[in-house]
């Protein structure tokens, strides 16, 4: 993917949290990005399904990066998630869209689907403008 947003595609894909989680970015542009992860034993948890944690991760990870391609540096000051279908099969992938940006804040909402294309949660997120 080579566009105007390749920068930082590679300074997300490299930042610590990102790359212990084995977060990709599969696709970003103005106001929106898409994520995945590949699932394994090391992403569940003792219910042998996808962990919570790694859900929420992923679709804040994405609205977050959707918000910084209006050039701000960002943080997240409020989320909520609805964990709608257990987390299996071998991929899940993040879809965030704006809801609305504004001034000093901006909402998202991200889509979390697996690899059959099955809602598998909802997540609406605020995120303040450090800059």
């Amino acid at each position: 993917m080579q566009n105007e947003y390749s920068e930082l595609k590679n300074i997300f894909e490299e930042s610590g949290f990102i790359k212990y989680n084995n977060i990709k970015v599969e696709e970003i542009k103005k106001e929106y990005a898409k994520l995945s992860v590949e699932l394994s034993e090391n992403t569940t948890n003792p219910s042998n399904i996808t962990h919570g944690g790694l859900i929420f991760t992923l679709a804040d990870s994405a609205m977050g990066l959707a918000a910084r391609t209006n050039g701000h540096n960002i943080v997240t000051v409020n989320a909520s998630i609805e964990y709608l279908r257990k987390g299996t099969g071998a991929k899940l992938f993040a879809i965030a869209t704006p809801i609305k940006i504004g001034n000093n804040l901006s909402v998202y909402t991200c889509d979390i689907l697996n690899d059959k294309e099955e809602l598998i949660a909802k997540v609406t997120g605020t995120f303040y403008h450090l800059d």
